[in-house]
């Protein structure tokens, strides 16, 4: 079928030799817009140039003998002489990635150009800035964009982003956690919990930071030390520098610690922020729990293909109508194409679900929405549900005994026996209640416990959780009581929840036919903890039978990437294949594995580490190399590429679910396609990538 892309293709191609220099400047000098302008004084006397502060692009050779060139300027500030010197690196090759790195530039000075601001690594338009006011939000569009050498041309991929803007200050959050604990002994604590690990933005350069600390002795009246040794107060140095008053000169300040990059661009030690002057950034767990206000987001964020591909229309005429980007543009001979990218990419026929007996289901191509199939299903096997307990506080009581009915109600129609189950209610809804009673219950010896906690904050959840997975293992369903007092849709809860019951008691739901025989399917994924720098934890699951319904689960806390490799996937791994071997009676013939959680720039760590360290895995298991076909799979999932049907304006819709491209848009160096694996009712559809 026919499909246009979000990028946009080089079309005049450069003509041109690539040169690179580098240039270095004594005293050595950190602020990049300070190098910048020292280096545009002489802008008249050199060819034309692209400068990102310590790189220099031209394709013009700077001296016929290729001998370093030095030239003076004078700093502002100070009037001191700087002496600049430019040394060739050598011609950049169009397979180098300076060569990208270089088109990558000319078009950051474009996006300046058209007056956008940076804001970490896109540019927003502060102009088109969006305000909600009752939500205390204000939203930036912007564009997330880069150009790479795709499978036959170079393109551009441009992405429609939003940044979202709090208009709250950090200092309203402090006072916030202030009202609710009363200043008590937990007063510190709290503010830390909420606050660290988050970004926040000062407005007044509008770059973005980090909480890393917050320091309780320190405050705006305090002195530091400025640049020629004179002592001055923060709230004096933010009125001169910035014109910004500061209202409480009592508040605390923020610590955040330097990124690699500011290192080595000079910054060190830790920087102090003011928090009345930094607002917060993103969302916060209430505010997404509050669903006008993901409602009314959504209307400008999530934007449907028609659009979606309206505003990239827009930005290609911006790009190609601006005069001065223009200009730019041609004296490197460089231009860009004003239509979308377009292609032709295929789809896989829907597959066929199976239960139990004749049970089957299939679905639409334009929906792969198949839940109606389970009014009346055979799951494919079953467990039945004889001696289980609910755990629930007395307020809510009434709610989950009506939902105990509709749950009974749906059970035989999932093909699964549910007994009534023994009822243990609480007089409060405390997490050490919970945590009594569940010792009282787990001694009977159900088969699965049902706890019904009061919201979805959190602290019950993880106690139960901890309860029924570390202490005392034993399957458990926990349902938030918000769920069942709206009676609007329990039925469809009931159903889902049934399904999860029978699975968590080893049951398998459904399946689809995978021809493949002796074959494992593991997953691996890592999570990263935003509070606790440098905690992760890493999480294998492995298939252990031939319709791929049953899988051993491993989760572990590492540190580093060599303990992830070596403590947790390796081991797991190795485990994996001996419960696989006791189940089956023999080792699988091919291994197919899933890695999530990789970025770009890690993928060559994973070649060289990761694959290598399995493979050991696999000989020590008693797996040789020709006997075993192991296939290992990246997968992404955020990524800025989008698939549109259609190749006419007012046309664009969502490609349907199981559309394969793997052509054009894909990677000359890596064997990867899109896949298309979801049905989207608002917004465009988000495809996923594969780096076999």
């Amino acid at each position: 079928m026919a499909c246009a892309s979000n990028y946009f293709a080089l079309v005049a191609k450069p003509n041109w030799r690539l040169l690179q220099y580098r240039v270095d400047m004594s005293p050595d000098i950190d602020h990049t817009g300070v190098r910048k302008a020292l280096l545009y004084h002489h802008k008249a006397t050199l060819p034309k140039f692209m400068f990102d502060g310590t790189v220099l692009f031209t394709t013009t050779r700077l001296n016929p003998n290729d001998a370093p060139i030095v030239l003076t300027s004078t700093r502002e500030h100070d009037k001191a002489t700087v002496t600049i010197t430019i040394k060739l690196v050598g011609e950049v090759q169009p397979t180098d990635y300076h060569y990208m790195q270089f088109f990558n530039i000319v078009l950051r000075s474009a996006m300046e150009k058209m007056q956008l601001e940076l804001i970490r690594r896109n540019y927003y338009d502060p102009k088109a800035s969006i305000t909600l006011g009752q939500y205390k939000l204000e939203l930036w569009p912007g564009y997330v964009t880069s150009i790479r050498q795709h499978e036959s041309q170079i393109l551009l991929c441009c992405e429609i982003s939003h940044k979202i803007l709090r208009t709250d200050t950090v200092l309203d959050q402090i006072e916030e956690v202030h009202k609710r604990t009363g200043g008590a002994g937990s007063f510190h604590a709290s503010v830390e919990k909420a606050l660290l690990g988050a970004i926040v933005i000062t407005r007044y350069n509008n770059k973005t930071y980090r909480i890393d600390e917050i320091d309780w002795n320190k405050h705006p009246t305090d002195e530091f030390e400025g640049r020629n040794n004179e002592k001055m107060s923060y709230q004096k140095y933010y009125t001169e520098r910035y014109n910004r008053s500061i209202r409480d000169p009592k508040q605390p300040l923020i610590v955040s610690m330097p990124k690699v990059r500011d290192e080595r661009g000079g910054v060190s030690g830790p920087i102090y922020l003011i928090p009345e002057l930094c607002n917060m950034t993103g969302l916060s767990e209430e505010q997404r729990a509050n669903f006008q206000l993901m409602k009314a987001l959504g209307d400008y964020t999530r934007q449907d293909p028609k659009k979606r591909c309206e505003t990239l229309k827009k930005f290609s005429e911006r790009i190609n109508t601006n005069q001065e980007i223009q200009t730019e543009l041609t004296a490197w001979n460089l231009q860009f194409s004003r239509d979308l990218e377009q292609f032709r990419a295929r789809i896989l026929p829907p597959e066929v679900i199976l239960g139990s007996g004749s049970s089957k289901a299939t679905y639409q191509l334009e929906n792969a929405d198949w839940g109606t199939c389970f009014r009346k299903w055979n799951s494919f096997s079953v467990q039945s549900c004889t001696k289980w307990a609910v755990v629930c506080a007395s307020r809510d009581e009434a709610a989950t005994k009506e939902f105990i009915t509709s749950l009974t109600k749906v059970a035989p129609s999932l093909g699964m026996t549910m007994n009534k189950p023994k009822m243990f209610p609480l007089p409060d809804n405390r997490p050490a209640s919970y945590i009594q009673a569940l010792d009282r219950v787990i001694e009977c010896n159900p088969s699965i416990v049902m706890v019904v906690v009061p919201n979805n904050k959190g602290d019950h959840y993880a106690a139960v959780k901890k309860k029924c997975c570390l202490e005392k293992p034993v399957p458990s369903q926990v349902v938030t009581a918000t769920v069942l007092s709206k009676p609007k849709g329990l039925m469809s809860v009931a159903t889902k929840v049934a399904v999860q019951m029978n699975c968590k008691l080893g049951g398998e739901p459904w399946a689809v036919k995978i021809p493949l025989t002796d074959t494992m399917v593991i997953g691996y994924d890592t999570y990263h903890d935003t509070s606790q720098k440098g905690r992760s934890v890493g999480a294998v699951v492995a298939s252990m039978n031939s319709t791929f319904t049953k899988y051993l689960s491993v989760a572990n806390l590492h540190t580093n990437p060599a303990q992830e490799l070596n403590d947790n996937m390796c081991p797991a791994i190795a485990k994996a294949l001996r419960k696989y071997a006791e189940i089956n009676g023999n080792l699988p013939a091919r291994i197919i594995m899933y890695r999530d959680g990789v970025g770009d720039g890690q993928i060559p760590y994973v070649m060289e580490h990761e694959i290598a360290a399995i493979q050991n895995c696999f000989r020590a298991a008693g797996l040789t190399d020709d006997q075993l076909l192991f296939t290992y799979i990246i997968v992404s999932k955020r990524i800025n590429t989008r698939f549109f049907t259609g190749t006419k304006p007012g046309q664009y819709g969502n490609p349907n679910s199981g559309t394969v491209v793997d052509d054009v848009v894909t990677l000359p160096e890596r064997y990867d396609f899109f896949l298309i694996s979801q049905s989207v009712r608002q917004g465009t559809v988000n495809p996923t990538s594969y780096n076999v």
